[in-house]
This record gives structure tokens, C-alpha cells and sequence, in this order.
């Protein structure tokens, strides 16, 4: 198996497990001469229901695409709310604007990365539409509490699950929880097909809307009644996500094994914390992340580039995104306890097949700097 075609000598933060299988799937349907979306797309998005225990798989070009087509099958637009977190990737405010409604950004749990109930519950208004939590770093919110809460006020919860495929909330698959999930297939998930994504529901109507418009508003050939898009996942790259759905388990077992290893070292020391998993979690561990104070984070990045360990700073709440401050006047102070976690994050390599050398080789680069520096 090749890890995305890198070289070892450095170690990544994430690797793609792609082998033969995919590259035959891959060229299997190139013969077969049907490249665009069909019977592979159907299948792999059969395998994906099967994973998370939903009634129904839609399968899209992006995890962005998924959002943005969530939020319009609910007709939200002009004059609609929808609350998402301040720390997410940059995907879930847009698709808020690509339906022209205003995002309203709840902050952060302390200690940890959601949105919760009590810091979603006084941003609700009447013009609140939909509330969509993230499950940041494969971490599921309490999807109970938040689920009651838009209960009470008749609104869904539209889950933004892309990092959380194989994370599970309380003993159940991510994907069953809220009215709608959306995954991503991107490079750096549990799964990949390169791009791609996929909305899995139990609501019979959400799903023949979904389907729908990713396919250009059609039903029936050339008959649009609906504004659509151009969503459709094709078939070469489905044919890569069954392959790597048969994967999935094994990918997120092998993430667990190496977390579990990070978690009695960085329990022994000072200046460095694992991020918190709630009791009602299991992480898809999307990514490690430790904590370290903020005039530390940096510093130890470029430590680790130095000795060839490769860093991710995580995703910087949207809050301080340029073009969305400017819009919005977000400012540091608007979601304080996002940003304040989000100075001290750090992701670090975790991926299946990562060498137990090379785990102990970035504990020991964190345990050294540490030591030299202090814990701050």
C-alpha cells in the first residue's frame, strides 16, 4: 500500500490508505466506460448507510456540496438564521451564505471544541431556521440535549458530521442522531474517493429533495422543477469509496490504537494535554490534538517541522477569517472562548500503519521541547 505517495522519511499529519483495491476499482470502471454518476455511486452510498444505520445515502462532489444543498432543501434563505459554531472549517459559514442567510456563531464548550446546548440556547430567535453543530475533530456533540432544544423550538438539527465518519455517540454510529448528516471524503478523512461527500438521513422527503437537486433540479430526464446543482458524485471516484468503506472500521480501530498510545504519554507530562473526549463519545480521530499554552504552540510547531514532524495548527474560528470579520465585525471578542482554545491546539500525526517509532519519535520531540522551554 502506498500512504498518499510521500516520502517516510518525513512524517505527515494524516496519510490516505489507498491500495491495488482502489486503483483496480478505479480502473474497472473506466473499462466498463461509465465514469459519471450510476450503479457505483448507488452502491457506495448503500455501503455508507450501512456504516452509520440510516435509512438513506446521498452521495455528492464535496462535503461542501452537501451543506449547501441541506440548507436549501429546508428552503432557508434571505432574512434565516442558522447557528453554527465559531470553530469549524470554513465550509459550514459559506454554505450558510451560498443560500444568502445570516450564520449566528455560538462558542465553544470549555475544554473542548462543540458548541453546546447552553451556548446555542440564547441564540435562538424567530428567525432562527436550523441549528448546525460540527463534530470538530471527529468529537460528537451531545446530540440529545441539542436535539431537545430544537424540539422545543421546531427547528432540525442539520449536523455538519464531515470529520466524524466512524465516531460514534453514545454506543450508536454518527449518522442517526440528528435529522441529517453530512460527511466528507476529502484526502485527510477516514475515508476518501480524492473529493467528495455524502448526506445520510432517515427522512424519506429530505432525501428524494436532496436527490434531487445535487442532480441539476431534474425528475426525469431533462424535466428541472427545482433550481439545482451540479452536485453528482461520479462513478470513478464512488468506485474508490466502496473500497474504502469495506476500510472504515479497520481505519478508525488502527487511529484508536495509536491514540490510545499518545494518551499514556501525554498523561505523564507537564505543559501538554490530550484534547477531551466527553464519556458519550468515541472520536473517528480525525486528528490528535494536544493543548499547550499559546506562547508555546507555535514554537513547538516549527520545532517539530525542524525535525521532519509535520503540524496542523487547526482550523482558526471564522471569527478572524478576513473576509468574514469584515462582513460580520466578528472580532476577537465575539466568540472568546473558540479563540482562546484555538491558540493552543496543535494537531499532531495520527494515521493508520503510523510506525510505533515514529509515535514515540513525536512524543519524544514534544517531551524534549517541553523540558527545554518549560510548560508555560
Amino acid at each position: 500500500m502506498t500512504r498518499g505517495g510521500r516520502a517516510m522519511d518525513r512524517i505527515p499529519v494524516a496519510s490516505p490508505l489507498l491500495g491495488e483495491e482502489e486503483a483496480q476499482a478505479a480502473h474497472e470502471t473506466v473499462r466498463q466506460g461509465w465514469i459519471t454518476m450510476g450503479a457505483k455511486t448507488r452502491a457506495f452510498e448503500d455501503a455508507v448507510a450501512a456504516l452509520t444505520g440510516a435509512r438513506h445515502a446521498i452521495a455528492m462532489n464535496s462535503g461542501t456540496a452537501t451543506l449547501h444543498c441541506l440548507l436549501a432543501a429546508h428552503g432557508i434563505g434571505p432574512g434565516d438564521e442558522v447557528i453554527i459554531p465559531a470553530m469549524t472549517y470554513i465550509s459550514t459559514v459559506n454554505a450558510v451564505l451560498y443560500v444568502g442567510a445570516t450564520p449566528v456563531l455560538a462558542d465553544s464548550e470549555a475544554g473542548g471544541f462543540n458548541l453546546t446546548a447552553d451556548t446555542v440556547r440564547p441564540l435562538i430567535t424567530a428567525r432562527t431556521r436550523a441549528i448546525m453543530p460540527v463534530d470538530m475533530n471527529g468529537v460528537p456533540p451531545d446530540y440529545d440535549a441539542l436535539a431537545a432544544l430544537a424540539a422545543e423550538h421546531g427547528i432540525p438539527v442539520l449536523a455538519d458530521s464531515a470529520e466524524a465518519l466512524g465516531a460514534r455517540y453514545r454506543g450508536r454510529p454518527v449518522g442517526i442522531q440528528a435529522q441529517a448528516h453530512s460527511f466528507s471524503f476529502f484526502a485527510n478523512k477516514s475515508i476518501t474517493t480524492g473529493e467528495g461527500g455524502m448526506v445520510v438521513t432517515d427522512d424519506d422527503a429530505l432525501a428524494d429533495e436532496l436527490r434531487i437537486l445535487r442532480n441539476q433540479g431534474q425528475e426525469g430526464r431533462y424535466h428541472h422543477t427545482r433550481l439545482g446543482f451540479n452536485y453528482r458524485m461520479p462513478d470513478i471516484l464512488s468506485a474508490i469509496g466502496l473500497v474504502q468503506a469495506g476500510r472504515a472500521e479497520g481505519v478508525v480501530a488502527a487511529k484508536a490504537t495509536v491514540a490510545r498510545r499518545y494518551d499514556q504519554a501525554f498523561a505523564a507530562m507537564p505543559g501538554v494535554t490530550a484534547a477531551r473526549i466527553p464519556d458519550w463519545a468515541q472520536s473517528s480521530w480525525y486528528l490528535y490534538v494536544i493543548l499547550v499554552a499559546p506562547e508555546l504552540r507555535d514554537p513547538l510547531a516549527a520545532h517539530l517541522d525542524g525535525l521532519g514532524i509535520e503540524t496542523r495548527l487547526s482550523f482558526p474560528p471564522v471569527t478572524i477569517q478576513p473576509y468574514h470579520a469584515r462582513r460580520f465585525g466578528w472580532s476577537d471578542a465575539t466568540c472568546p472562548q473558540a479563540l482562546a482554545t484555538f491558540r493552543r491546539l496543535l494537531d499532531i500525526p495520527i494515521w493508520p500503519g503510523l510506525p510505533e517509532a515514529d509515535q514515540d519519535r513525536i512524543v519524544e520531540a514534544i517531551f524534549d521541547f517541553i523540558a527545554k522551554r518549560g510548560p508555560g
